[in-house]
C-alpha cells in the first residue's frame, strides 16, 4: 500500500508540474501557428523568409539558455533538500550570466542579419533575393528583445527548479496573447498604421518578448516566489555558484549547439531544394507541433521531479518520476501522432493553400508522425537525465543521432537518391528512433542517481 500510495504521489506530481508547462507552450504554438497564417497571406516567400530567420533565432536563444539546465538542477537540489539561501544564489548568477549573454547576442543579430540569411541559403545556387531580404529584415527587429528573451528563460528556469510552472505559463498567456493581437494590426495595417508585412511579425514578437521580460522580473522579486529575489541582495559575482551553473550547463549547452546546429544544418540540406521545399518544413513543423507540446510539458516535470527527488535523498522517486513521465507523453503524442497521419491535408490546409506546399508538407507531415513516441521518449529522457545533472550523455547522444544519423541520412537521400524533402524527413526520424533508445537505455542504468553537483 505504501508503494501504491508513493506511486499515486509521483504521477499526481507528474502532472501538477506537466500540465501549466504543456499549457505554456500551446500558448507559444499558438503564436508559431498565427504567424505562419497571417505571413502565409503574403505567400511562401514571406514564410520561408520568417522561417529561416526564426531558425536563427532558436538557435541562438536555445544555446545560450542551455546554461538554463545548471539552474534549473541546482534550484530544484536546493529545493527539495530546503536550501532557500542557496538556490536564491543561483537565482541570481544564471539570471545574471544570460541577459549579459543576450546582449552581445542581440547586437549580433542587429548588425549582421541579412549576412545570416544569405548564409542560410548557402546550398541554394540561385537564392531568392526576396527571401534574403525579408529574413535579414526580420532577424534585425527581433534581435532587440534578445535580453528580454533569454532573460525569461532565466527566470523560468529558476520557478520550475522551485517547482512552479504556473507563473511562466501565466506570463506566456499575456505575452503570446499580445503578440498575436499586434500582428493582426502590424502585419496587415489598421486605422493609422500601416500594414509592415514581414516587418510587422517582428513588432509584434519583439514587443511580446518585451512584456513578457518585465513581468517575469516582477514575479521573481513577488513575495510569492518560493526563491524571491530583492533588491537588497547581493548580487556581486559568485564564482563558486557560477562554476556550479556552467559545471552543467556547459554540456547542455554545447548539446544545445550540437543539436541546433544539426538543425540548421538540416535547414541548409532543405533551403537548398527551393522555396517550394522550405514553405513545405516550415508548414509541416508548424503542424507537428500541436503534437509535441505534452513531450515539453512531461520533460520539464521530469527535469523538476528528478532533481527534487535526487535532492531529497529518494532516488526511487526520481526515477519513478522520469519513467512515469516518458510513458505519459509516448501515450499522448503517439495519440496525436495517429491523428495527423490521418488527417495531414486537413491540418496543412489550416495554413496555407498553395496546392505545392500543400501536397509536399503532407507528406512530410505524415512521415514525421509515425516517430511522435520516440520523440516523446527523447525529449522526457533528456530532460529527466538534465535534473539529474547528467548532462553529458545527453550531448554525447545528441552529436551520435543528429550528425551520425539525421544529416548523413538527410543529404544522402535528398540529394544523391533525388528524394528531395522527403529523403531530409527520413533522415530526421531515423535520427528520432536512436536517440530514443540510447537516453531510455541511459536512464534506465541508474547512473545518473551517483553523480554529485
Amino acid at each position: 500500500m505504501a508503494l501504491d500510495a508513493a506511486q499515486a504521489e509521483v504521477r499526481l506530481g507528474v502532472l501538477t508540474l506537466a500540465w501549466p508547462a504543456i499549457v505554456e507552450n500551446i500558448l507559444h504554438m499558438g503564436v508559431g501557428i498565427a504567424d505562419v497564417i497571417m505571413v502565409g497571406k503574403l505567400g511562401k516567400e514571406a514564410i520561408a523568409s520568417v522561417d529561416l530567420a526564426n531558425a536563427l533565432v532558436h538557435f541562438s536563444l536555445a544555446v545560450f539558455a542551455a546554461i538554463t539546465v545548471g539552474t534549473t538542477a541546482l534550484v530544484a537540489r536546493h529545493t527539495g533538500a530546503k536550501e532557500w539561501d542557496e538556490a536564491r544564489v543561483i537565482a541570481r548568477q544564471s539570471v545574471k550570466l544570460l541577459v549579459l549573454m543576450a546582449l552581445v547576442l542581440g547586437v549580433g543579430g542587429i548588425i549582421f542579419g541579412k549576412q545570416l540569411i544569405r548564409l542560410m541559403m548557402i546550398l541554394d545556387k540561385s537564392p531568392d533575393e526576396s527571401i534574403i531580404r525579408l529574413g535579414g529584415q526580420y532577424l534585425r527587429i527581433v534581435s532587440y528583445a534578445t535580453p528580454f528573451s533569454l532573460g525569461v528563460l532565466g527566470i523560468n528556469a529558476v520557478l520550475r527548479g522551485a517547482g512552479d510552472t504556473k507563473t511562466p505559463m501565466l506570463v506566456a498567456g499575456i505575452g503570446n496573447v499580445l503578440n498575436i493581437v499586434l500582428n493582426y494590426i502590424f502585419i496587415f495595417g489598421m486605422g493609422m498604421i500601416p500594414a509592415m508585412g514581414v516587418a510587422g511579425a517582428a513588432l509584434a514578437s519583439a514587443i511580446a518578448r518585451t512584456v513578457e521580460g518585465l513581468l517575469a522580473v516582477r514575479a521573481l522579486f513577488s513575495e510569492r516566489c518560493p526563491v524571491n529575489l530583492r533588491i537588497t541582495d547581493d548580487y556581486r559575482w559568485n564564482t563558486t555558484a557560477l562554476k556550479r551553473i556552467v559545471g552543467i550547463g556547459a554540456p547542455a549547452a554545447v548539446e544545445q549547439m550540437i543539436m541546433r546546429g544539426g538543425q540548421l544544418g538540416f535547414g541548409l540540406i532543405v533551403a537548398g531544394l527551393g522555396t517550394v521545399a522550405i514553405a513545405s518544413h516550415a508548414v509541416s513543423l508548424t503542424a507537428e507541433s500541436l503534437s509535441f507540446m505534452p513531450g515539453f510539458g512531461f520533460a520539464l516535470a521530469a527535469t523538476t521531479l528528478v532533481g527534487q527527488g535526487l535532492g531529497a535523498g529518494r532516488p526511487d522517486l526520481a526515477e519513478e518520476s522520469g519513467m512515469v513521465a516518458a510513458r505519459s507523453a509516448a501515450s499522448i503524442m503517439g495519440f496525436l501522432g495517429i491523428v495527423l497521419f490521418l488527417f495531414p491535408q486537413q491540418v496543412v490546409g489550416l495554413f496555407t493553400k498553395d496546392p505545392q506546399v500543400v501536397e509536399l508538407a503532407s507528406l512530410c507531415l505524415r512521415i514525421v508522425a509515425v516517430s511522435q513516441p520516440a520523440l516523446a521518449v527523447v525529449m522526457v529522457m533528456a530532460g529527466a537525465l538534465r535534473g539529474a545533472g547528467d548532462t553529458r550523455r545527453v550531448m554525447v547522444v545528441t552529436v551520435a543521432g543528429i550528425w551520425g544519423v539525421r544529416l548523413t541520412i538527410a543529404y544522402l537521400l535528398s540529394y544523391g537518391l533525388g528524394w528531395g524533402l522527403v529523403g531530409a524527413y527520413v533522415g530526421m526520424i531515423a535520427d528520432l528512433f536512436v536517440r530514443s533508445a540510447l537516453l531510455y537505455r541511459g536512464f534506465a542504468s541508474g547512473h545518473w542517481k551517483t553523480l554529485e553537483l
